[in-house]
């Protein structure tokens, strides 16, 4: 948006209703930026109702798909194709140095899109491109989603587990719908002193506070695998909840 000179408006996460007011009245192109899964809270956005919102307005939409690329859809193609909205979304941006494991990014859409990105795009004249060994672990990485979509189906077993484990202890996770797992501690004076606590106990996971999450909503996130076993799960989940009842946390 800086490197543009757009006008910006923020609308309230996942508020439709929000959006279509800040829609109102605004002249000109308009572009609409969505995630598909929010990195911190591991939500989703509620896609069908923002690109009617969109249709509505004369906007376009671009969803960032970094959290939900390879994991979601019939095809793992992302939250689009999760609401079967693949098709309706304008702009597609994902990265290859999640569910890939490797570097990189893609941005996906019309011809006419990709050609003017090409020629007016200004951050992207001094990128290099990928390495070849990093080509090729993304093409080999690709043909395993396609030939192995029981890679999926595991992830989502392993998800709802770990949910299902955390909550049923009484440990907050707020709304999360995705492997994308918060632990919610909410006070930024203590979460790297339970992170140190966990770490020495036998899980290492990230401590998140203000200002990469608003303050006083400092938690841990988690991000679960296909490669976890259920042993690697239920031994994490029993030591998250015995030193979070240690603090508190949890009753």
């Amino acid at each position: 948006m800086i490197l543009s000179k757009a006008q910006s408006r923020f609308f309230r996460h996942n508020r439709p209703l929000d959006l279509d007011r800040k829609l109102q009245g605004f002249d000109g192109k308009k572009l609409v930026v969505i995630e598909g899964v929010y990195s911190m809270d591991g939500d989703l956005a509620p896609l069908p109702e923002i690109l009617e919102i969109c249709r509505s307005r004369g906007a376009r939409i671009l969803i960032d798909e970094a959290h939900s690329t390879f994991l979601f859809g019939e095809n793992g193609r992302g939250v689009a194709e999760h609401f079967g909205l693949d098709e309706e979304v304008d702009i597609h941006l994902g990265t290859f140095s999640k569910s890939l494991g490797g570097q990189g990014g893609f941005v996906a859409g019309t011809q006419a899109l990709i050609d003017y990105l090409r020629g007016f795009s200004r951050s992207r004249f001094f990128s290099c491109a990928l390495a070849p060994p990093i080509v090729a672990g993304l093409i080999k990485a690709l043909e395993l989603v396609e030939r192995e979509p029981e890679l999926r189906e595991k992830l989502w077993a392993n998800v709802e587990f770990m949910q299902n484990r955390l909550e049923d202890a009484g440990v907050d996770i707020g709304d999360s719908q995705s492997q994308v797992i918060p632990i919610m501690i909410r006070n930024d004076a203590t979460i790297f002193d339970i992170g140190e606590q966990l770490f020495r106990e036998g899980v290492f996971i990230n401590p998140v506070k203000y200002p990469a999450v608003g303050k006083h909503k400092s938690r841990f996130r988690m991000s679960v695998s296909a490669a976890h076993s259920l042993g690697d799960l239920e031994e994490g989940a029993e030591i998250i909840t015995r030193v979070l009842q240690r603090n508190g946390i949890v009753s």
